[in-house]
C-alpha cells in the first residue's frame, strides 16, 4: 500500500496483484445516520489506466474532507459490483440468454482447460449459482 499525501488530504493506494484487471477510485462522505458513513465511487477504469486513476485522485484529494483510496478489482469482483448488475437488468430476454449461454460455456472451458486448480473451483462455484450444475 502507498499513501500520497497533498496539502489537507492522502490518497491510499492498493497495491496491483497479478489477477486485477481494473481499478477503482473511492471516497467516503459524512454519515447519514450517525454510524456508517456514505461511499462513493468513481467509475471502474481497465488495470492498464491505473496510473490515470491515481492522478485524477491525487487531483481531487484537496478537494475531499475524506481519503480517497484507488482500489484494484479482479475480473471477479468487476462481476460481482452493482455496475454490472445494473448493466443485466437493462438487457432483454434474449440478450439475456445469449450472455448466460456464454458464461457457461466460459466457465466450463475453464473447468476444463485451465490448469489451476482455484481457478477450477471458482469456475465450478459460477455454474453452481447459475444453476448450469448441482452442488
Amino acid at each position: 500500500m502507498t499513501i500520497v499525501k497533498t496539502a489537507n488530504n492522502r490518497v491510499v493506494i492498493d497495491d496491483l496483484q497479478p489477477d486485477d484487471t481494473h481499478v477503482r477510485v473511492v471516497w467516503f462522505g459524512e454519515s447519514e445516520d450517525g454510524l456508517h458513513r456514505k461511499q462513493f465511487h468513481g467509475p471502474m477504469v481497465p488495470v492498464e489506466d491505473h496510473q490515470s486513476a491515481i492522478d485524477w485522485a491525487v487531483s481531487m484529494a484537496t478537494q475531499m474532507e475524506h481519503s480517497l483510496y484507488v482500489v484494484p478489482l479482479t475480473g471477479l469482483d468487476v462481476l460481482r459490483s452493482a455496475r454490472a448488475a445494473e448493466v443485466v437488468a437493462t438487457l432483454g430476454d434474449q440478450e439475456r440468454g445469449e450472455l448466460r449461454r456464454v458464461c457457461a460455456a466460459a466457465m466450463a472451458e475453464v473447468m476444463r482447460d485451465s490448469d489451476d486448480p482455484n481457478l477450477r473451483n471458482d469456475a465450478y462455484d459460477v455454474l453452481v449459482d447459475m444453476k448450469v450444475v448441482l452442488p
